[in-house]
């Protein structure tokens, strides 16, 4: 079991890691037995008709959000991870009064889907993009399902995350495949290239649940609050209400000012919610 220290130093040296055992059996079962019935009522690919979205989701590609209002063990097992969060607190927090999700996303990876193109997370703000730009974005790829070469286990090119070019493209040589049992996770930061691999099974779905994390004044690529209804959010600990966006960003503290607020309060404030 490596420490926190040590998982931190490989995401600097290698901009990415498995961990294994990250859920438990039974934790695994239970997001599988909450959220299957939206896995098998999704269909491939975007309801959009764009080239370039469809490039990106994949055409044997099944995706949807909103976990957190779909799945208990997601609010309370993934959302706040002990190590995401510990991670998150390591490597964003000193560049933000809090941070939120930036998505909880299953990533289901049909039979016959083609591999995704190579690419970085952080690409959704190139202001923050770069090789001397801090990290902005924490994720993790969490395997529901074995994660083998065959059936489209990401592939990961490591080191890119400290490139000088970000604009080259990793040659085959330079990525690997994080094949890893259910229960894993690959976390990686937000510079490191990577993508969906292909699956080339005839009959096995890759069930992927990614998780990520961005600072608190960036826009989420997930709009988490609107995918979550206020009474559910009122259930919620104040730690996951602050990482769904049921709560403003309080950045006084730091001599800045409050983002995403309602009547200019805190959001259960200017919303009314019983104190």
């Amino acid at each position: 079991t490596a420490s926190l220290a040590e998982i931190l130093n490989i995401l600097d040296r290698d901009g990415g890691l498995i961990v294994h055992d990250m859920l438990s059996p039974q934790t695994v079962a239970s997001l599988r037995e909450e959220l299957d019935p939206t896995s098998d009522s999704t269909s491939v690919g975007p309801k959009v008709d764009s080239a370039n979205v469809n490039y990106f989701w994949g055409e044997q590609t099944k995706r949807f959000t909103r976990l957190a209002q779909r799945s208990q063990t997601f609010a309370d097992q993934v959302l706040i991870h002990p190590l995401l969060i510990a991670i998150a607190d390591a490597l964003l927090k000193p560049h933000c009064a809090s941070y939120w999700m930036n998505t909880g996303q299953m990533m289901i990876v049909m039979p016959s889907g083609a591999p995704q193109y190579m690419h970085r997370d952080s690409d959704d703000w190139p202001a923050m993009c770069g090789p001397t730009k801090p990290v902005c974005q924490i994720s993790c790829m969490f395997a529901l399902s074995d994660f083998t070469a065959e059936n489209g286990a990401t592939r990961v090119a490591p080191g890119s995350h400290k490139w000088s070019d970000f604009s080259r493209a990793a040659s085959d040589s330079e990525i690997t495949q994080a094949v890893m049992p259910a229960g894993s996770g690959m976390i990686y930061t937000g510079k490191t290239l990577h993508s969906a691999g292909a699956n080339k099974t005839k009959n096995q779905p890759r069930f992927g649940m990614h998780m990520s994390y961005i600072y608190g004044w960036l826009t989420p690529e997930e709009a988490g609050c609107l995918g979550v209804t206020e009474e559910r959010a009122k259930t919620f600990t104040k730690q996951q209400q602050q990482l769904l966006g049921y709560r403003c960003y309080d950045a006084s503290e730091l001599n800045g000012g409050r983002l995403w607020t309602v009547d200019y309060e805190d959001i259960p404030t200017g919303l009314g919610w019983p104190q």
